[in-house]
């Protein structure tokens, strides 16, 4: 018999982390495909940008209503719930002719729904399923399952694309969603009873608030991110080249950054954005090469040390907010910076602007918020965690 004292030592990618780790990358290239299929669907740059921003409006309202939710529901079910309203508004174009007329408000819709499930499942599902020594470990590896999807969604959607079209783009989305659903539904989730004292919005499970310097850099860093990606929209090989970065980014963390300086991995990860703007900017065959590869590279290694940073910075019982703070700034940072990109193009259609000379203005107004955010982390935000850590 196991008692309090005898631990029970089960292995981190059991069945139950693995259904989570898949879904949370089945449902992030799905929401990504359906990022594709917006610039797709809407009339001009401007339609697509604000399509962007209501996405990410659409995750901010979701938030506060988490951890009510948690408690008064079954868990795994609250996010089962958040997946389906994303299946529905992934599938809606093959129903709804007229879609692009209210895309904006599918966008919100989905972007609700997605802020929901994620939040769930970073500051819960995860959690809840590991053994407490693990817990780090198990976030670490679930978000770099979401990150490859920022490449994989994009990717794969732009194939189908050119290939079968946007229906199938769009079927293709909502099978990966539902499978994500089936994922989440089949984890075995401990049952808690209600705190009946729990109010219907809070910050629980949503925004840390002592972590609000990192969140706001990270939004920054993520925005420049998102601004590069606006540019390349359409480009198969761009997505295709940031997987390899992100894949070079996990083996740097086991190799290269395993006793390094705590500073260095982020100074690095945001060095090697500015120079990948750079790249971008001289618009050369090799560069074009080159660039998408430093822009996953960098970007993955300052979203893992960050990550880290956020679960530092919380205390014990803070674990999942911290989790949801990163996501929120991670996806919203995202969210804000496609905005941005797309609203500094021409009113053009779609396929007009790609690798136009518009990019420029876009690429420099990236390179500006990484090299400030550089700034701001050497000068202030390293120290300033330093002294706010708690483990």
């Amino acid at each position: 018999m196991y008692t309090q004292n005898t631990p029970v030592h089960i292995r981190l990618w059991n069945r139950d982390f693995w259904h989570l780790a898949v879904a949370n990358l089945m449902l992030t290239m799905a929401v990504c495909m359906q990022m594709v299929m917006a610039c797709r669907i809407a009339p001009s740059a401007q339609e697509a940008a604000w399509s962007m921003a209501a996405f990410a409006i659409g995750m901010l309202l979701a938030g506060p209503f988490v951890s009510f939710l948690v408690e008064r529901f079954r868990r795994n079910k609250v996010c089962v719930n958040a997946i389906i309203i994303v299946a529905a508004c992934l599938v809606l174009p093959v129903f709804w002719s007229d879609v692009a007329n209210g895309f904006v408000w599918v966008r919100a819709v989905t972007g609700a729904g997605y802020g929901l499930a994620g939040m769930v499942l970073y500051s819960t599902l995860v959690v809840d399923t590991c053994e407490s020594h693990q817990r780090t470990e198990a976030n670490y590896a679930v978000a770099w399952f979401g990150r490859l999807a920022l490449a994989l969604g994009p990717f794969t959607a732009l194939v189908l694309y050119h290939k079968w079209g946007g229906t199938c783009v769009v079927w293709t989305a909502t099978a990966l969603a539902l499978t994500a659903m089936v994922l989440v539904l089949v984890v075995s989730c401990p049952f808690r009873f209600p705190d009946d004292n729990r109010h219907l919005m809070s910050f629980d499970r949503f925004i840390l608030p002592s972590a609000w310097l990192l969140m706001a850099l990270l939004l920054i860093i993520m925005a420049a991110v998102g601004m590069v990606i606006a540019t390349q929209m359409n480009d198969k090989l761009f997505f295709a080249l940031l997987l390899v970065g992100f894949m070079m980014a996990i083996i740097a963390e086991k190799i290269v950054f395993v006793n390094a300086e705590l500073m260095s991995e982020a100074v690095a990860g945001l060095v090697l954005l500015v120079f990948a703007l750079l790249l971008m900017m001289a618009r050369g065959e090799q560069a074009s090469m080159m660039a998408p590869v430093m822009v996953g590279l960098g970007t993955g290694i300052v979203g893992s040390r960050f990550l880290l940073f956020f679960i530092k910075l919380s205390d014990h019982c803070q674990r999942g907010t911290s989790q949801s703070s990163f996501f929120i700034a991670w996806e919203t940072g995202l969210a804000a910076g496609l905005t941005a990109g797309l609203g500094r193009m021409d009113g053009k259609a779609w396929d007009s602007f790609i690798h136009g000379t518009q990019h420029t203005g876009v690429l420099a107004t990236a390179l500006v918020l990484v090299v400030l955010a550089l700034a701001v982390y050497v000068g202030v935000a390293h120290k300033w965690y330093l002294k706010h850590k708690n483990r």
